[in-house]
């Protein structure tokens, strides 16, 4: 029997049209019913939405404390007349020590305003010390005129802060202006505007940075003003606390710039450093230090332990007296990060190319660390004799 081939399947038979128009239904069916699907999920959503209500502007909370201050400010009597151009024009104008003197237009022509006379000076200021240093010239200080300033102390205070002893701190080397104002905020650090303030912090900061054996003074500053100010702010119900905000905020933006400060001058590098330690170590708020520095302390001790920074006699020093000072404290609140820190210090001791007086500071901390702090005298002279002996 023959194998016939298979006629196949006729597609002009009746049954396949009807399967080809029941397929094609069924698709457009699926289309309707996506399409039905997805405006029912439309208008749900859009039911969910609440509608947007304009409500009318709020007035914002003034603390009671500060509403007074603002009531008896405004109250004030304030001089309308115009100031003389003989005398009184000259007293407006706040000069520093070597700064030069403003100009101004005066009925088309260009006048030269005077800086104060000694006999204003002396109502302006306190009697300065005979050590006075221009600062202007390499710390730039710019802050508002004392009419501003004189208008906002007006203005009655609720309870008096405790009197702090100035002759206690060397401001001896600021100019006249800057002195004024570190007395002012030491006093009264709310009687000043916030720019001023923060104008203050950066002075103490950049002298730091100058002569970073002034780092201790400035850090000791900071404490009495941030006391000052929190003491001012005690009864009010949303401190601003401008100060310590504004010294937290700085140190953290120099901190960032560190490598380009440490290419630019390594004693202004070291001044920084030792500057952000001590105000760590130092500062206490309600007998509590700002906890929020602990990761910058230890990030710029850590950059202080690098092989490079270990080459150079003044950083391997800052690094040593900051531990020796700081190290008690640090070891009882963040322990977990000191021994991080002498971890990586100790890697540094057995590296071979760490230098010899590199090598030897860092025994003598790692020692000094295992002894609770403590040293016997004869470890201690043992110490200094071979360190005299390397520095040669």
């Amino acid at each position: 029997m023959d194998d016939k081939p298979s006629p196949g399947l006729d597609l002009r038979h009746g049954f396949v049209h009807k399967i080809k128009k029941q397929l094609v239904k069924r698709d457009q069916s699926d289309k309707d019913f996506e399409t039905e699907k997805m405006e029912i999920a439309k208008k749900q959503l859009a039911g969910m939405r609440k509608p947007t209500v304009r409500r009318p502007t709020q007035v914002t909370y003034c603390p009671p404390a500060r509403r007074e201050r603002s009531i008896s400010a405004s109250s004030s009597p304030v001089s309308t007349t115009p100031p003389d151009s003989s005398s009184s024009g000259d007293s407006d104008v706040l000069t520093a020590a070597g700064r030069e003197p403003a100009t101004c237009l005066t009925n088309g022509t260009t006048s030269v305003k005077k800086p104060p006379t000694e006999e204003m000076t002396t109502q302006r200021f306190p009697p300065a010390s005979d050590k006075q240093v221009n600062m202007a010239g390499s710390v730039p200080l710019q802050m508002s005129t004392l009419a501003n300033l004189r208008s906002s102390d007006q203005g009655s205070r609720l309870p008096a802060a405790k009197s702090v002893d100035i002759s206690n701190y060397d401001i001896g080397g600021f100019g006249e202006e800057a002195q004024w104002y570190i007395r002012k905020a030491l006093q009264d650090p709310t009687s000043l505007g916030k720019q001023d303030l923060c104008q203050v912090f950066n002075v103490l900061m950049w002298r730091a940075m100058e002569e970073p054996d002034y780092a201790r003074t400035g850090a000791q500053l900071c404490h009495a003003i941030i006391q000052a100010e929190v003491e001012k702010e005690q009864y009010d119900c949303v401190p601003t606390r401008v100060f310590q905000s504004h010294l937290r905020l700085k140190l953290l933006e120099q901190e960032m710039e560190a490598e380009t400060l440490h290419e630019q001058s390594v004693s202004a590098w070291v001044g920084f450093v030792r500057f952000l330690c001590l105000c760590y170590h130092v500062i206490r708020v309600r007998d509590s230090p700002l906890m929020t520095m602990v990761d910058s302390v230890f990030n710029c001790l850590s950059l202080l332990a690098l092989p490079g920074p270990l080459k150079n006699e003044m950083q391997v020093d800052c690094l040593y007296n900051l531990l020796v000072q700081m190290g008690p404290s640090l070891d009882q609140t963040v322990p977990d990060k000191m021994e991080d820190l002498f971890a990586l210090l100790r890697d540094r001791f057995l590296s071979f190319k760490t230098p010899p007086l590199a090598r030897h500071r860092l025994l003598q901390l790692i020692e000094l660390r295992s002894g609770g702090w403590q040293m016997e005298p004869g470890i201690q002279d043992y110490y200094s004799r071979s360190g005299k002996e390397l520095r040669g």
